[in-house]
């Protein structure tokens, strides 16, 4: 594999699983027509992704022992199958708008953990390079952040 390849699609896929997994929680703030739109284009942006991930990672083993075409042969790699989650998730999502639930926004997240994991594995990456860089992160909170700087 190359990884400057596998990154930069993994770079798309990250991105559009954070559109779905923004517009699959319930307490959005995103407008209505707006998380339409955005779940329209994750819904097509995410079969392709999928597609294109069959470019990097072959599939594994055979199916119920019947045998599909070349590339569909077989089992997808676990680390398409958060792609696959988040467009069942925009379809459901682009149907059934009120389907924006805690428990989906909380199986869009492990899913995206799950493949940035995977990611990081297959490219090699699973320790920063830079001394800063493997320092353990402060704080998250902006409050915080906001009454500490006035």
């Amino acid at each position: 594999l190359r990884s400057r390849d596998v990154a930069a699609w993994a770079d798309k896929a990250i991105a559009v699983l954070l559109i779905v997994e923004l517009c699959a929680r319930a307490d959005s703030p995103i407008a209505a027509d707006e998380k339409r739109r955005r779940l329209n284009d994750a819904y097509f942006s995410l079969s392709a992704l999928t597609e294109q991930g069959r470019l990097f990672f072959v599939n594994i083993g055979m199916r119920d022992g019947t045998r599909a075409a070349g590339t569909y042969a077989g089992r997808r790699p676990k680390l398409l199958d958060p792609l696959v989650i988040a467009h069942k998730a925009a379809a459901r999502l682009l149907a059934q708008p009120e389907a924006a639930t805690a428990p989906l926004h909380a199986v869009l997240v492990s899913q995206r953990k799950s493949f940035v994991a995977h990611v990081q594995s297959e490219i090699g990456r699973r320790q920063s390079v830079a001394k800063d860089s493997r320092k353990g992160g402060e704080t998250s909170d902006l409050d915080a952040l906001i009454a500490a700087a006035a």
